[in-house]
Parts: C-alpha cells; structure tokens; sequence
C-alpha cells in the first residue's frame, strides 16, 4: 500500500495518484563566456565557435577571455578571485588567476605550444569548497602551429 508523500524517480504520490515532481533548477552561478578575441596578429587565424566552447587558434596567440557570472540568467555581482586549472590533453594544468570584479571578468592566455587544453565545470569545481561551487559549459582551445 502506498503511502501519501512516498515518491519514485520524477514522481510523487498523492494518495491518490502519480504526480509529476518539477526538479528544481540549479541556482549554482554559471560562468558564462561573453567574448574571446585574439590579438590583432593571430585574428586571421583564430575561429571561434557561436557559443564559445571551442577555439581554433595558433601558436603565439593571445586569446582575451571575458566571462560573466550569472544566478539564473541574472549576473551575479560578485567580487572574487580563483585559480582556474586549464588542462591540456597530455595532463599538463595551467592555473590562471580569474578576478570577478562587480560579476565580470576578462583575463589573458598566451598560446605558447601546439596543444589541446579544455576547462570543465569539474576541472573548476575540484578545488573549491560546495558552497563556492559553479556551473560551467566547458571550453577547448586548439592551438596549432602554421
């Protein structure tokens, strides 16, 4: 016999019947990227993706990173600082300082080697406390020799 409140996987009963149960979105703050120009040498060589994940650049680039913090499509104010591990795909980590200042952020990569490097929402999120913990779409960035 089912009891009032007991619930399965997206659905709840009643005591009468099956409801859905609506998830709550998640209000963790999202990075989310704004623009990614590269300096005026390596422009004609650079291809960026419509939503930002993805960066087709060469060796020697300077890619100009600038984020936003948002809590469900709002931007989030917040004045913080953290390491953020950009990895490449040999195991390579290279942390770069990110300061939010007022919810927004722009900071600096130089592409010094051909290589692969991606940044996750688990790659930003391993070394932060729960409570500090952000969303984030990913990004990958290819920079190839010419």
């Amino acid at each position: 016999m089912l009891k009032q409140g007991e619930t399965r996987i997206g659905q709840k009963w009643t005591g009468s019947k099956w409801v859905p149960v609506m998830a709550q979105a998640d209000q963790r703050p999202a990075i989310v990227v704004e623009n990614i120009p590269a300096d005026a040498g390596s422009n004609a060589h650079t291809i960026i993706a419509d939503n930002f994940a993805e960066v087709r650049t060469v060796v020697g680039a300077v890619l100009a990173i600038t984020v936003r913090m948002e809590v469900g499509g709002q931007l989030y104010p917040v004045n913080e600082a953290f390491d953020m591990p950009i990895t490449s795909v040999d195991g390579r980590v290279y942390p770069k300082r990110v300061l939010f200042e007022a919810g927004r952020a722009t900071f600096t990569i130089t592409m010094t080697e051909p290589r692969i490097w991606n940044v996750t929402a688990e790659m930003i999120n391993s070394s932060l406390p729960p409570e500090k913990q952000m969303r984030f779409a990913g990004l990958r960035v290819v920079a190839a020799e010419i």
